[in-house]
């Protein structure tokens, strides 16, 4: 199987992803954002001296070059003193090999170049470790569009820098901003160009300080930098997120490791790499460690029908994984084969297809059980 490398930087991703003069400006400015020569400025009085002409002038002659047009009626263009930004811009990284990254307005793309990658199913992949982001960053999959492939998140709570901020920060620190921001993930494939390109989007905002709200809408420099800010980040823990920390895909071998993808009908599903056979009795093991009182199992058909009993968050926390945040109920699992893979399917007690957002919510606590047991 291709694997795609991480080509890393030497140079620290943490200062890239809030601007390469950041960490000076920490140290020469009060805020990263603003010029600390006073301003003073603000409260001048304009000189009132009379304007004086060349005798020798009869009439002016304009040169539109230099015409300074009444900005007062764009809010980006209208901001003076503390208000003016001077951060510098997000620099955007691009640690995978064969992929680019751009933003335009408040959209970060992430472009990576398949011809390569034959077979591989990158935009699930990329799937998958976006929603185990989310779980390690505790940003909620507030609703799903699997039609469009594209994931909205909850409200993020972070500094000017990204950096998670807490409720215990905010009462220990009255200077410290807040900036809450949530984030549409698109994936799409761009046949005419062997691309896949993952689309994320700032489509909320606000600002706070000391519980004030200090925004009213954000300038077009603040959603381009959120957004870039979040691919970042994103990508940063790319590698971190497999099992090796350094290839897009985890290696073959005795490791089974467990990805996002789809069933035949287009349900989504925990694909595990290993045959039917190695997977199937580890897995009936694992069931009931977590909850699932087996009710039935027919290997030949490859079900198991299983009653939930949800245990409580200190059993999530003490065994590292996330919560499954399904309701105590009967479920139905289905166990297939696709190629060399295993792949399992959930349905709820009606016999139904667990819908895609709940399935999402899940699939991270679940996949991390699993991967767990079958290792």
């Amino acid at each position: 199987m291709k694997v795609l490398h991480l080509v890393l930087a030497a140079a620290s991703l943490s200062s890239l992803l809030s601007g390469c003069n950041f960490y000076l400006a920490d140290i020469f400015h009060d805020s990263p954002k603003q010029a600390n020569n006073g301003f003073s400025y603000l409260s001048t009085d304009p000189d009132q001296k009379k304007f004086v002409v060349d005798q020798n002038s009869n009439n002016f002659n304009f040169n539109t070059t230099y015409y300074i047009k009444d900005e007062t009626k764009n809010p980006d263009n209208a901001i003076v003193g503390r208000g003016v930004d001077i951060s510098t811009p997000v620099q955007m990284i691009s640690p995978i090999a064969g992929s680019s990254t751009m933003v335009k307005g408040n959209h970060a793309y992430l472009n990576i170049r398949t011809s390569d990658l034959k077979n591989l199913p990158v935009e699930n992949i990329l799937m998958e470790k976006l929603l185990r982001y989310l779980s390690a960053r505790d940003i909620s999959v507030e609703n799903v569009d699997s039609l469009n492939s594209t994931i909205i998140t909850g409200w993020y709570s972070s500094d000017y820098n990204f950096n998670k901020i807490t409720l215990k920060q905010l009462e220990e620190n009255d200077e410290l901003v807040e900036y809450r921001t949530k984030f549409a993930v698109s994936f799409r494939t761009l046949k005419a160009s062997d691309v896949v390109q993952m689309d994320v989007a700032l489509t909320n905002f606000k600002a706070y300080h000391e519980g004030r709200r200090i925004y009213a809408d954000p300038s077009s420099f603040i959603q381009n930098r959120f957004s870039s800010l979040f691919l970042n980040d994103y990508l940063q823990t790319f590698a971190s997120q497999t099992r090796e920390g350094v290839e897009f895909v985890p290696a073959d071998g005795g490791y089974h490791s467990v990805k996002l993808g789809k069933d035949g009908n287009g349900q989504y599903a925990w694909v595990v790499s290993g045959s039917f056979d190695a997977v199937w009795p580890k897995f009936i093991k694992m069931l009931p460690k977590y909850g699932f009182a087996i009710l039935l199992e027919e290997k030949i058909r490859g079900i198991i029908d299983t009653n939930y009993d949800e245990e409580d968050e200190e059993f999530f926390e003490e065994n590292g994984i996330d919560n499954f945040v399904i309701e105590d109920d009967k479920y139905r699992f289905q166990v297939g084969v696709k190629g060399d893979d295993t792949i399992i399917t959930i349905f709820d007690n009606s016999k139904q297809p667990l819908s895609d957002e709940l399935f999402l919510k899940m699939y991270s606590g679940f996949a991390k059980a699993l991967e767990k047991e079958l290792n």
